[in-house]
């Protein structure tokens, strides 16, 4: 069944990229992946990052490559220190000697625990460009990977390593002074003179099938470039494209330069011989977004006119662009920009996010998981009249002006050259000769251990063999037998190991396990028994404490009724209470009324009582004063004596 990944149909007539794929999802092998220009390099890594289920991390040299293959820098992820390291070096060491240093692998790399458990659960580790990658740091992961994976005796700590890039391309970065030390210790700066390399040789596989050129005179003249095997008739054509005073005005040209100096030279004097506004578009960043991995300037300058280049695929229904595509400048909104290419048509094109990836792990899916850490949100272009070779590894082109004249590493005039997809679309700038177009003899030397495919076949089925043997033995462990028998079953079909002495130990290990589990299980029956006997004993009692309850209960239901009547007669206590409280405030209150009245009527009779016994003094005192006069004489009455 044919399927479609970045726009490139996959099917199984692709041997190399099939088997390939095979080798990542059934083994456990150690595979490098390259392929000339064109081939699918980069779309067999987003294949394997879409369709495995294995714990993942991908991881490229620089950052760009890193934001492009959607991971992250090795430096960033291993945390390793810039500049070279040694074989014997302090800081990869396990325990310090003496006390003068007392650096060790712990203290040089101090990790924190996520990232400890994701080493620790990682089973696939992705390396895209790995041309570009210094022989001591591939070094330096398999010695990290051994240590804190607590596995030193196997290849990078048991983690399965694809490494994706093309030798013949641009080489890793080593100055003077720091090739001076590793030369002590490597044969090359190239990955492949790595210690874990040279014991551990990888399966080599090269991609075949080309999806970028369409013409095959220019593919063969290409692949004599890229092994340095180019003669005069070549130089002829070749330089046949040689026009210095081409300029590409008006047609969508982009200059590839040796030197940064000759790229920043060529955009700013184009852009600044526009005669347009100048707008400039800011970049909204969200989270940690590193400098030197964003893909395009956070001040973005452009005017109408201006060339710019494309960083990213269009995503939309049409696939009106892809990453490297050329196009100008024809209108300048606050919200997009319309972009026009050769043909007149026309795409609107707005802004786009790129993410910053870490990686963290999940202990309940048992599964690395990426995060977004920040992200970069930017139109997805850049001026482009001119750039590097270095920042057009992975890019095509339609039109290329190649400036090679001074050409100073081994492949660079492959890779400006390759970029380009057709002949007719390629000028030069400059004269090519046999000085400026250099293979480095031992990439060459490297090229001839290219995997046999008959070797491909056997080495896949032995690694799948491995890989189900290898699974199979972990579910004995686990005590998963069903599903260890099934894996084992699976085993068989790609090799027979029954009749090998580390089969026979094998079964004789897992024959003790069993026998072990035996035994385990006959104590286990044993106890099983003496709880079902005490489960019976406990069931008798829970049925006796059942009955004994039922009947409580019952007596409660009782209880319960003869307290509901209860309760409806001190309800209607209660309310009769309640009335006569009110009867009895209404008398309280009546008698008080009452009392106040009495008292007054008591005031007033003690006052009665009071006057009366003065008016009854009073009368006394006449009738005294009248019986007095009654007894007077009449001579006392005539003198008027009283």
């Amino acid at each position: 069944m044919t399927e479609t990944v970045d726009n490139i149909e996959l099917d199984k007539e692709n041997v190399e990229f099939y088997n390939a794929s095979e080798f990542v999802r059934h083994t456990d092998k150690l595979v490098y992946l390259t392929g000339k220009a064109g081939t699918g390099k980069t779309t067999f890594l987003k294949y394997i990052k879409d369709t495995t289920n294995k714990n993942t991390v991908i991881l490229a040299p620089t950052g760009v490559a890193a934001i492009n293959a959607g991971g992250v820098t090795i430096n960033s992820f291993f945390q390793i220190p810039f500049g070279p390291f040694v074989p014997d070096d302090s800081r990869l060491r396990t325990t310090a000697t003496g006390t003068e240093n007392s650096e060790t692998i712990y203290t040089t790399f101090r990790y924190r625990d996520d990232k400890k458990e994701i080493i620790e659960n990682l089973e696939l580790l992705i390396i895209d460009e790995i041309s570009m990658v210094r022989a001591d740091m591939l070094d330096v992961i398999d010695r990290i990977l051994k240590v804190f994976r607590k596995k030193p005796y196997l290849p990078f700590g048991g983690v399965q390593v694809i490494l994706i890039g093309d030798t013949f391309q641009l080489p890793p970065i080593a100055d003077n002074e720091q090739w001076s030390i590793l030369s002590q210790f490597y044969k090359t700066p190239f990955f492949f003179s790595s210690k874990i390399i040279e014991q551990n040789t990888p399966l080599y596989i090269e991609l075949k099938k080309i999806y970028r050129q369409n013409e095959q005179e220019f593919i063969d003249l290409l692949n004599r470039v890229r092994i340095s095997q180019v003669n005069a008739n070549d130089f002829s054509v070749l330089n046949a494209k040689y026009n210095p005073t081409f300029s590409g005005n008006g047609s969508d040209y982009i200059i590839l330069a040796t030197h940064n100096n000759i790229v920043n030279e060529t955009n700013l004097t184009k852009l600044n011989q526009l005669t347009t506004e100048l707008f400039t578009y800011e970049a909204n960043v969200t989270g940690t977004f590193p400098e030197k991995h964003k893909p395009t300037d956070h001040y973005l300058k452009l005017k109408i006119g201006a060339q710019i280049m494309f960083l990213k695929n269009d995503t939309g229904e049409y696939k009106r662009y892809y990453n490297g595509k050329i196009g100008k400048i024809k209108e300048l909104e606050e919200a997009s920009i319309t972009v026009v290419f050769d043909d007149e048509s026309e795409v609107e094109v707005e802004r786009a996010v790129w993410n910053n990836i870490q990686y963290s792990y999940n202990k309940e899916q048992k599964k690395i998981i990426e995060e977004i850490a920040g992200t970069f949100e930017q139109f997805p272009i850049r001026l482009a009249w001119a750039i590097t070779v270095h920042k057009s590894q992975g890019l095509t082109f339609e039109k290329v002006i190649a400036d090679l004249g001074r050409a100073f590493a081994p492949g660079q005039v492959y890779v400006a050259l390759s970029r380009c997809t057709s002949f007719s679309g390629l000028m030069l700038k400059t004269q090519l000769n046999s000085y400026a177009i250099k293979t480095d003899p031992r990439v060459i030397e490297f090229a001839q251990n290219e995997t046999p495919g008959t070797l491909i076949t056997e080495q896949l089925n032995t690694g799948k063999a491995d890989f189900y043997y290898k699974k199979s033995r972990e579910d004995f462990g686990k005590g998963k037998i069903k599903s260890a028998f099934e894996i084992f079953k699976r085993a068989l079909k790609f090799r027979n190991d029954i009749d090998t002495d580390i089969f026979k130990k094998f079964i004789e290990v897992q024959g003790k396990r069993l026998l072990n589990f035996k035994q385990k299980d006959s104590l286990l029956m044993e106890q099983l028994e003496l709880t079902n006997n005490e489960l019976s004993e406990a069931k008798e009692n829970i049925e006796l404490q059942t009955k004994e309850l039922n009947i409580k209960s019952t007596k409660i239901s009782e209880q319960n009724s003869s307290l509901g009547l209860l309760l409806e007669k001190t309800a209607e206590f209660e309310n009769e209470s309640e009335r006569l409280k009110k009867s009895l405030k209404k008398v309280e209150k009546k008698l008080s009324d009452s009392l106040i009245k009495t008292n007054g009527l008591e005031t007033k009779l003690k006052k009665s009582e009071s006057d009366l016994n003065k008016k009854n003094k009073e009368n006394q005192l006449n009738k005294e004063e009248i019986e007095r006069f009654k007894n007077l004489k009449w001579y006392d009455k005539l003198i008027g004596k009283k």
